[in-house]
Order: C-alpha cells, then sequence, then structure tokens
C-alpha cells in the first residue's frame, strides 16, 4: 500500500462508497485444473501414471506366459514459499472518515491472496515440471513440440490469432492422442487476440456458430470449434506481477496457454489464512493480514500448448 494513503483517506470528504484501483478480477485460473491437492511435505507426490499396454499374440502351444512390466511416470509438485499481504490500519484514519476502512481492507487482502494463486498457476503452467523418484528428479521443461509458431499458416508472415491457428491446435493435440471427445480446451487470450477473434468470418457468421447474436452483443468469444475462451490480461504486471514475463518468448509474441483441465494441477499447501491484530508496536494500529501457500504445474504435457501470436 502506498505510504500516503493515510493522507488521502483521512478526510471527511472521502466517499461513503468505497472501490478499489481497476485490475483484473481475481481467482480466474486455480480452479481451470483438473487435479487438485492439500499438502503438507516440502515435495509431494500428485500420480503415478502408467504407459499403455498392447496384447500379444500367443506364438507357440503351452508356452511361457510373457510378463510386461509396464513403464510409470511419477509426478511432483514442489513446496513455494508463503505469500502475504498485510496492510496497517491507523486508528486516527480510522475515526477521521466517514467509511469504516477494515472491511474494504478486509475484501483488498482477500483480493490480493486470489491474484496471487492466477500468478501462480500461471508461473507453473509454463514452468518447469517435475518428475521420478524423490531421490533423483528430473526437470520437465514445456515441450517445444507443442508451441505452435507464430506463422503458422502463411510462412515467414507473424499473424495473431487466426483461424488457422485454431484448427491446427487441435490437430497438434489428435496427433497427440488427445481425445477432444471427452474434454474441450481452454485458451486464454488477452484483448489483442479478442479482437482478432471478433474479425473471423466465421465467428460472425450464422452458418458456422448458433452464438453469433450473444458474440456480437457481448463483444467477446466464450466458446468456438469446441474450446473455451477465457480472456484476461495475462501480459499486465500490474495484475500478474510474477508472471506477465512469461507470457512472452524472447522474440516478443505472445505465448497463448491452450490446455486441458486434466493437464493441470493445483496444489494447496495453504489456501488462505486471514488475521485482524492490534499492533502494541505501532500504537495498537490494527494489522489486517492474509496468507496463502500454493502453486500449480503441468501434470501431462501433451495437454499443454502454446500459441505465439503478434500483437
Amino acid at each position: 500500500m502506498a505510504e500516503n494513503y493515510a493522507d488521502i483517506v483521512r478526510t471527511v470528504g472521502f466517499r461513503k462508497a468505497v472501490e478499489f484501483a481497476l485490475n483484473e478480477t481475481p481467482g480466474k485460473f486455480s480452479g481451470l485444473c483438473g487435479s487438485k491437492g492439500s499438502y503438507s511435505n516440502k515435495l509431494e507426490q500428485i500420480e503415478d501414471r502408467f504407459g499403455d499396454l498392447y496384447a500379444e499374440e500367443i506364438d507357440e502351444r503351452n508356452g511361457d506366459t510373457k510378463n510386461v512390466d509396464p513403464d510409470v511416470e511419477r509426478r511432483w509438485i514442489a513446496k513455494p514459499k508463503r505469500a502475504s499481504v498485510a496492510p496497517l490500519l491507523d486508528p486516527d484514519d480510522q475515526m477521521s472518515t466517514e467509511v469504516g476502512l477494515k472491511s474494504p481492507l478486509s475484501v483488498g487482502v482477500a483480493r490480493a491472496i486470489r491474484r496471487y494463486q492466477d500468478d501462480k498457476f500461471l508461473q507453473g503452467f509454463y514452468g518447469t515440471a517435475y518428475v521420478g523418484e524423490q531421490e533423483s528428479l528430473s526437470a520437465v521443461p514445456f515441450k517445444s513440440a507443442n508451441v505452435m509458431p507464430v506463422d503458422y499458416g502463411i510462412t515467414g508472415t507473424p499473424t495473431g490469432l487466426t483461424l488457422a491457428k485454431l484448427i491446427g491446435i487441435k490437430k497438434y493435440m489428435r496427433k497427440n492422442l488427445v481425445d477432444l471427445e471427452v474434454e474441450r480446451p481452454v485458451i486464454i487470450t488477452t484483448s489483442e487476440q479478442e479482437e482478432d477473434l471478433l474479425n473471423i468470418m466465421q465467428i460472425q457468421s450464422r452458418d458456422y456458430n448458433p452464438m453469433t447474436q450473444q458474440v456480437l452483443q457481448s463483444g467477446k468469444v466464450v466458446s468456438f470449434m469446441g474450446m473455451d475462451f477465457l480472456q484476461a490480461e495475462i501480459g499486465n504486471p500490474k495484475a500478474y506481477k510474477l508472471s506477465a514475463s512469461l507470457t512472452v518468448d524472447g522474440s516478443g509474441y505472445r505465448r497463448l496457454p491452450v490446455f486441458l483441465r486434466s493437464g493441470m494441477h493445483w496444489g494447496n499447501w495453504l489456501d488462505f489464512d486471514g488475521h485482524a491484530d492490534l499492533r502494541p508496536d505501532k500504537n495498537h494500529s490494527e494489522q489486517i493480514a492474509g496468507y496463502t501457500c500454493g502453486a500449480s504445474t503441468r501434470v501431462l504435457e501433451d495437454k499443454c500448448y502454446q500459441i505465439l501470436c503478434a500483437e
């Protein structure tokens, strides 16, 4: 909180209605994870994934049974550092305003915690996952083959979010044996890609999209071609302080997250812990504090993709 906030609110003219500065509405992303867990250890096992098994023909009578050892991949999630937000409420500020400040500050603390959790989701999506035994874990970077180039569809020409890219990303998934009849992909877009989508003729036409009227009235695309769209300004560090830099590549192209929910996992060590305590060392100002500790990670690489877009 700015150091001069007390001078701002210590006035009889302070409005009776309280608002927060413009920012992303928090709590968008962690609920998109297909699996969740509550943990207590520094390193936690998420799941064991078995490889596919195949039947083989028996080529001799009364022969020995052919034993098969299935491949097993063990996924892990590491505990992050705890995060906090803790503004102080001075008694003089409280007495000299027409609005009780404790309630809006409490709401602001809760919003800050949820916003931090959104940030941690994006960190987990773009970051390193871990596989193996606890004594010898291997780092799993984002699969480069699952990153669609910025000039997909028009070689040599960087483009935004085009129809060719939407068709192509589903092709990427099918080649990786993703069952799109069971799950719908989620694409997180910024306002730039939202504009690209609204300019796609097939989205504007009732022949392709029965939801056209609703799309044109609301100005946003929620669903198209069996995919769900979620708009968020993921490149804005005001809202996504930890992960905004991860959403662009070295050439400055936007790295749009595309994933199936079952490909992401959210781990909670502490979802939310709130406190309101008097501070004798601060002339009995009241400290309104919130804490959280959580992270996300990819659990199946072929359910996570990126579309590079020029903006």
